[in-house]
């Protein structure tokens, strides 16, 4: 079962210390914010398809204030770390603190590398 884009935007909110009650006033930005991250995850996503053997998605998922609740069909590696880092990366641009922002910015590199590199690394004994 994936995340919905919502969920994600939780799991954010819950970096910066706030519910999603209390982030309506930057939860009508969450699906443009959104739809950059999906975008910028779309190769790690197709790479860990491959490793997969599944078929690989042609573009990115959209997502809009009315389908926040729609499920995401990425990876857990992706729905569950990265997007929300990245998310709460924007929130933090948005409130001007560039020092959170670089910081969950680099979280949020760091769980895209490492979604692949943990798939990767994934070693099968061809001899036995």
């Amino acid at each position: 079962m994936h995340l919905t884009a919502m969920e994600i935007f939780t799991t954010a909110c819950s970096y910066i210390s706030q519910t999603v009650e209390d982030s309506e006033d930057i939860i009508g930005f969450a699906p443009a914010w959104l739809n950059v991250l999906l975008a910028e995850c779309l190769e790690t996503e197709n790479t860990l398809r491959r490793m997969d053997g599944q078929a690989e998605l042609e573009e990115a998922p959209r997502v809009s204030g009315e389908t926040m609740n729609r499920e995401i069909p990425y990876h857990d590696a992706l729905t569950r770390i990265a997007l929300p880092y990245g998310l709460a990366s924007d929130v933090y641009r948005d409130a001007d603190d560039n020092y959170r922002v670089k910081k969950f910015r680099d979280l949020y590199i760091a769980a895209l590398e490492e979604a692949v590199r943990g798939e990767a690394e994934t070693v099968v004994d061809v001899y036995a």
